[in-house]
């Protein structure tokens, strides 16, 4: 089974949205302000002043109030981090194959091929949620589970074959059986069998391989946009 996520907004696109909402903010205390002065009987040039150092005091609060409850919160991100043993960076599920590389959505068939004959059909789709700490750091993972399914359709005694990089992915598969519904295919079902479906997590558009084996990689797509553009045109006609 696939699982994909988008990237949510980056933290450039978040920061402009910050200080385009700073903005509004500032030019509406100044015109407030100075309106009230000049209501008060101030000057024009004395309430404009008044009113720009107001606004001066207001955004410096703002700043460093937004710069304390983000320390605050990366702090907060950084200890869930550990706690879920999650890799600092961005990291990629990358496969190999016995013959040829193959990408994951070529494995995913392969394996809903090799268990095609499970007595078994879903209900409906069979979501998993991308665990959010996860996503938010770009980290992509893989998770086997093996389960049974009860006379009532559910799946029980459900256990962790495989999970990378953190267990967390295996949490998220097994919230998904947990809530998944199971028909059978035949009047002949054969109780205590046991199953296992393949989740991998990917993040769309976060990693293009072609390296071989599983593991865990630094993605920098801008300083890969770079060189590719470097030896573009290193390698054009002389």
């Amino acid at each position: 089974m696939l699982i994909r996520t988008t990237r949510t907004l980056s933290t450039w696109a978040m920061r402009a949205l910050f200080y385009a909402a700073l903005f509004g903010v500032v030019v509406l205390a100044h015109l407030a302000i100075s309106a009230l002065l000049r209501a008060q009987g101030l000057s024009g040039g004395m309430a404009l002043f008044a009113a720009g150092l107001a606004v001066l005091v207001l955004v410096i609060v703002v700043t460093n109030a937004a710069e304390w409850v983000r320390d605050r919160l990366r702090e907060r991100r950084e200890m869930q981090r550990v706690k879920q043993r999650l890799p600092s960076g961005p990291c990629c599920v990358v496969w190999r194959a016995q013959e040829e590389e193959k990408s994951v959505r070529q494995l995913i068939e392969d394996e809903e091929d090799d268990h095609s004959d499970m007595p078994w059909d879903v209900v409906g789709p069979l979501r998993a949620r991308y665990p959010r700490l996860a996503r938010r750091l770009g980290v992509e993972g893989v998770a086997i589970a093996e389960f049974e399914v009860g006379a009532d359709g559910r799946a029980k005694n459900i256990n962790c074959v495989d999970a990378w990089p953190s267990d967390v992915f295996y949490e998220a598969a097994r919230e998904a059986l947990l809530h998944a519904k199971f028909q059978p295919k035949d009047v002949h079902i054969r109780f205590g069998a046991s199953y296992k479906i393949p989740f991998v997590f990917r993040i769309s558009g976060a990693s293009k391989t072609r390296d071989s084996g599983r593991r865990a990689r630094t993605l920098r797509p801008t300083l890969v946009a770079a060189q590719q553009a470097v030896e573009k045109i290193r390698s054009g006609p002389a």
